[in-house]
Parts: C-alpha cells; sequence; structure tokens
C-alpha cells in the first residue's frame, strides 16, 4: 500500500489499562501489519502525562524530519493541539479520534482551545453518530466528520461455558447454585454507568418478582462505596456481587455465563458515553443487552434481536426488559446468531479496512490540494 508511513502519537496505551488504550494498541499494531508505521506512546503512571506533550512533541518532529510520513494519526482530542503544531513542521493530513468525553469535557480553558484546533485538522473519527453531533455542534465541519465505530475480536470471546467451569466460576465468585440466572455490568464504576441508582430503585422490584437471579459487577471506580453501600442499605448481599478488577480470562468468562447484560447509565452533564464497546464484548459472547437509550450507547446495542432500550432512570421498564430476556430462555443458536451480527459489523476485520480507505482517502486529497498549490505558484 505504499512506501510512505503513518506516524500514531497516543498517550493512553498499554501496560496502562483502559478502552481507549485497548483501541489504540489494536488500531497501532493492525495498521502497522498494512502499512509502515512509527509510533509515540505513553502507557504509564498518568502522574506524568503533562509533561508526555512536550516529549511527543519532540520525537514527532525528529520522526518528521527523518521520514517520509504520509499522515499523522493522534489517538484523542486532547492531542489536538500537538497535531496542529505538527502541521506546521510537516504539511501532511492529521486525523484524530474522537470518543465523547474529550469532546464535552466541561472545563472552559478546554473548550475554548480544543474545537478551535479540531477545526483546523484534516479529519475528526468519530466513534458514533452522538460523538459526531457534539463535534458539529463545536464548528468542526460535517465534511471533516467521518464515523467509524470501536473495532473488538470476537474470537476474543466465548458464547458458553461448560458445566464444569461454569461451576467453578461460580463458587469462586461466591455465587450460591440457587441462583441461576446471571445479571452482569462491566466498566469503570463512575456516576454516568448508574450502577448505584439500578441498585437502589430496579433490584428491588425485581427481588418482588422474582430471587432466582444474582448481579455480578465487574470494575473498579470511584463509586465502589456507593454501590456497596446500597447493597448493605437494600439487604442484597447474596444477590449482588462486586468483583473488581479481573483479569481478561475471567472477563471472557463472566460474558460467557450471563444471561442478560445490563447498561443502567444515567445522564450526567459534560460526562457522556461516546459508544459503550462493553455492549459488544457482551454481544460477541452471545448475551443480550438492557441498556439506557442514551448518548452513543443507541448505537452499540444493537437491535430488537440483541438489546432492549429503556428511557434512563425508568426502573419499572428496566425490570420488564430484563424479564422479558430472562423468560424468554435463549438458545444457544440465539447466542450463536447474535455473536455473528457483531462479527459481521464491528469485528475488527471489518473496522481496520474503513481506517485504511479513510487514510488513503486523506493522502489522495492532500495530494490533489498539493498538485493545485504547486500549479497556480507556477
Amino acid at each position: 500500500m505504499g512506501d510512505r508511513a503513518i506516524l500514531f502519537i497516543t498517550r493512553k496505551y498499554p501496560p496502562s489499562v483502559g478502552g481507549m488504550q485497548k483501541l489504540s494498541y489494536e488500531l497501532t499494531t493492525r495498521i502497522a501489519k498494512e502499512r509502515r508505521t512509527h509510533i509515540i506512546s505513553w502507557g504509564r503512571n498518568r502522574r506524568w502525562l503533562p509533561l508526555f506533550g512536550v516529549w511527543a512533541f519532540t520525537r514527532a518532529v525528529y520522526i518528521l524530519l527523518r521520514n517520509d510520513i504520509a499522515l499523522i494519526h493522534l489517538s484523542d482530542s486532547l492531542l489536538a493541539p500537538l497535531g496542529l503544531a505538527l502541521r506546521v513542521i510537516r504539511r501532511v493530513p492529521v486525523v484524530v479520534n474522537a470518543h465523547g468525553l474529550d469532546i464535552t469535557y466541561s472545563n472552559c480553558l478546554y473548550q475554548a482551545l480544543i474545537p478551535i484546533c479540531l477545526r483546523r485538522l484534516t479529519c475528526v473519527i468519530c466513534n458514533s453518530l452522538y460523538t459526531r453531533s457534539e463535534c458539529i455542534k463545536r464548528g468542526v465541519l460535517v465534511t471533516r466528520c467521518k464515523v467509524i465505530p470501536p473495532g473488538i475480536d470476537v474470537d476474543e470471546y466465548t458464547t458458553r461455558l461448560p458445566d464444569v467451569e461454569r461451576e467453578t466460576w461460580l463458587s469462586s465468585w461466591g455465587v450460591r447454585s440457587p441462583y441461576r440466572k446471571i445479571l452482569l455490568t462491566t466498566g469503570r464504576l463512575v456516576r454516568r454507568k448508574g450502577v448505584a441508582h439500578f441498585i437502589q430503585e430496579a433490584l428491588p422490584l425485581l427481588m418482588a418478582q422474582r430471587q432466582d437471579w444474582v448481579y455480578l459487577i465487574v470494575g473498579e471506580g470511584p463509586e465502589r462505596r456507593k454501590i456497596e453501600a446500597a447493597i448493605l442499605a437494600y439487604g442484597l448481599s447474596q444477590h449482588v456481587k462486586l468483583l473488581g478488577r479481573v483479569e481478561e480470562q475471567v472477563l471472557r468468562a463472566v460474558y460467557a455465563l450471563a444471561d442478560v447484560f445490563v447498561m443502567p447509565n444515567i445522564p450526567v452533564p459534560g460526562d457522556p458515553e461516546g459508544f459503550g464497546i462493553v455492549t459488544l464484548e457482551a454481544r460477541a459472547s452471545g448475551v443480550p443487552v438492557v441498556a439506557s437509550d442514551l448518548e452513543g450507547i443507541r448505537e452499540a446495542a444493537g437491535g430488537p434481536e440483541d438489546g432492549i432500550l429503556v428511557k434512563p432512570g425508568d426502573w419499572s421498564a428496566f425490570v420488564d426488559a430484563i424479564n422479558w430476556w430472562l423468560d424468554r430462555e435463549e438458545t444457544v443458536t440465539d447466542r450463536e446468531r447474535r455473536r455473528e451480527r457483531v462479527r459481521a459489523e464491528f469485528d475488527w476485520s471489518v473496522i481496520i479496512p474503513q481506517y485504511l480507505a479513510l487514510f488513503q482517502e486523506m493522502e489522495a486529497s492532500y495530494r490533489s490540494q498539493k498538485r493545485s498549490r504547486d500549479a497556480d505558484s507556477n
């Protein structure tokens, strides 16, 4: 696909852990199989992150002056000023990924600076139509906003586990055998996820109707203490289990065991859910979704065969949707079909060609503009 290279700059990268880190790693390593690449990354303690901008700029200038770089890719909108500065060094296309919070972050200085820079970059790759709309609100041209959703490696997940392995996992989490239906939420425990509200408002309603369930929560975050307090206050310690942060092997197992994936987000000004990749992980494991009809979640939860979207805060409707899925008694075939729908739309084998095509389009457009400028100057 040509000898010219792509320069990737990312401030969130392994060994640090998170959705943006995983996306950056998968994107850079998979693109590297198709194109020559240079990667400037930061995967260390966030305490030193402010120094990353200085180091990344210095490193990028060195790479730009010594290599034939065709395009610069930035991992998120916070890096937009860096990309703008680098265009002074080398006139090449600069594209950036936008995730949601990096667009809506409610800081006056941030909102004064970042949108101005984004408007001057070549292209903003939005993870959802919701994120795209937020970019457009801030003055980014519609023609410069492209939607490419996050990718997922569907083959990392499985739709079922052998009975013996199932019982081993459940026992390790302290789940007693009478609870046969498993509700699951995964992700960072922050306010917008709505987990504490779900426990306080929805689970007592569900408990009044049936007791054949256990709710597993995977993740850590500032809301943990509030969630623990809600569990104790409503006497749900036997029905709600906080598993904390887990290894990938454990995460794949808990998805495979789940009967319903719950994403009970609530609106939090300035802190949106740009997409909701955990719903893709659940669906890739064959798990149906009950989620808030909110922001980018709408585009991740799938159609009626994959999920039910509920008005945020309508806890009675949440319970009705959960009961609908639990009473449906899904088959192995149902779960496999759900998995294949995710593969067809979101597997990295589908997403990477979209990035490559966009990069080629940006490069070709730049070359055409350069030829026009050269012709005008002559």
